[in-house]
């Protein structure tokens, strides 16, 4: 599995060894991976696909991969950084396919699965999360390709939606937005300044609040070892209260209550 350094990724690696199963933890760096003697700690960077081939060349059949690698850019879709928003793609979405085409030939050899970590982001988009939403659902098309795709030989193709859950990943967000800041020009922090420091407080007490990772870790292991998984299993009262939301309420509704919650300014500024 990807992304196995903090957060979701890695309560998902620690509850799978723990339960039996000998798990591969990639992570960006091997000191990062989580230890347990069923883990074998592996360098893993998604956008390197001579580094994926290598790693797949070596490994035996596979009875399912978590594509959980990923990384959030945050800020107005207006003034986005295109340099971000290519990382976005590249990683969440480019990066799960690479992944995907590198060990299907295990996950064949092995009769296993994928399982693919998507977001609430990817079922319901959010004001300063445009790139971070399109990345996912864009996962999400990715999955419903592969589910079809792959039905003919029994490999099912499992999504996994998440609501708020305690991650490393909100603080790097904040962190690469105040960077995007010290650069963005006046007029774009006229427009968008309340904003981005309405997203900081946000991202904030999101985490303050954030659920167990351990939870998703339970439903990923229930996709993993299911005879007949779902192919979607959402977690968490939030993500399901939003998904429901966005059913329901007219789209006007949803975009006035995702700012309400988030505390976006209600009038322009610049």
């Amino acid at each position: 599995m990807t992304g196995t350094s903090s957060g979701i990724g890695r309560a998902i690696a620690v509850r799978l060894a723990e339960r039996g199963h000998d798990v591969v933890a990639g992570a960006r760096r091997v000191a990062d991976a989580p230890t347990h003697p069923r883990i074998r700690p592996v360098a893993v960077d998604v956008t390197d696909s001579g580094q994926l081939a290598s790693l797949a060349d070596g490994i035996g059949p596979l009875g399912g991969v978590v594509n959980n690698a990923g990384i959030t850019v945050a800020g107005p879709l207006e003034h986005q950084r295109l340099d971000r928003l290519r990382e976005q793609l590249e990683v969440n979405v480019v990066g799960v396919v690479a992944v995907t085409q590198a060990f299907l030939p295990a996950i064949r050899a092995g009769r296993g699965r994928l399982v693919m970590i998507g977001s609430t982001s990817g079922l319901v988009t959010t004001p300063l999360l445009g790139a971070y939403s399109a990345s996912k659902f864009a996962v999400e098309a990715v999955a419903d390709a592969l589910r079809q795709e792959l039905a003919p030989w029994d490999l099912p193709v499992v999504m996994v939606n998440p609501g708020s859950f305690t991650s490393q990943n909100r603080s790097k967000t904040t962190a690469m937005v105040e960077a995007d800041r010290a650069v963005m020009s006046a007029s774009a922090e006229r427009r968008y300044g309340q904003a981005l420091d309405a997203l900081a407080r946000f991202n904030r007490s999101v985490e303050a609040r954030a659920g167990d990772p351990e939870r998703v870790a339970a439903v990923v292991e229930r996709a993993l070892t299911a005879r007949r998984p779902r192919p979607r299993y959402i977690v968490g009262a939030d993500a399901r209260t939003l998904v429901t939301m966005k059913q329901l309420l007219p789209a006007k509704v949803v975009d006035a209550v995702l700012s309400r919650i988030m505390g976006l300014p209600r009038q322009a500024t610049g």
